[in-house]
């Protein structure tokens, strides 16, 4: 989660128009900024793409919970069957409601990931589009030719 804010701040900062020193003109800089924009868009991509199926494998492997047996992974063997069949819940005796409370804690993790995906991916083929398919000027100063 910390490296996604990271990441969404660098990409907020290099929004702006500012020129970095390291290029000459203002075409170079804006392609340098595009450039650093799709390297930090993968990084978010990669993060919430970890983030995306470490959630997944949450969901399926349920809950660490009380049962007669004393505390365990009960639904691990299921392979995520348990998650269509409420009956079989009530094998958690302690935490209350933990089965319902990871179902909605990794649905949500799993849709704000798929959703940042989605988002970094978008911006790297915009950023693509930019630096490939942009047409700059070339200005001839007169007296050169």
């Amino acid at each position: 989660m910390v490296q996604m804010l990271i990441v969404a701040a660098a990409l907020l900062i290099l929004e702006r128009d500012t020129p970095y020193k390291c290029c000459q003109s203002e075409n170079c800089s804006k392609k340098y900024v595009s450039l650093l924009s799709i390297v930090f868009s993968v990084l978010g991509i990669a993060f919430s793409g970890y983030c995306l199926v470490i959630s997944a494998l949450g969901l399926v492997q349920g809950p660490y919970c009380r049962t007669l047996n004393g505390w365990e992974y009960v639904f691990e063997d299921t392979a995520g069957s348990f998650l269509s069949d409420p009956s079989t819940w009530s094998q958690c005796l302690e935490p209350a409601h933990i089965v319902e409370w990871n179902i909605i804690l990794f649905s949500i993790l799993i849709t704000l990931s798929g959703l940042q995906v989605t988002i970094a991916l978008i911006k790297v083929i915009i950023e693509l589009s930019k630096i490939l398919c942009t047409t700059y000027s070339v200005i001839i100063q007169p007296g050169i030719i």
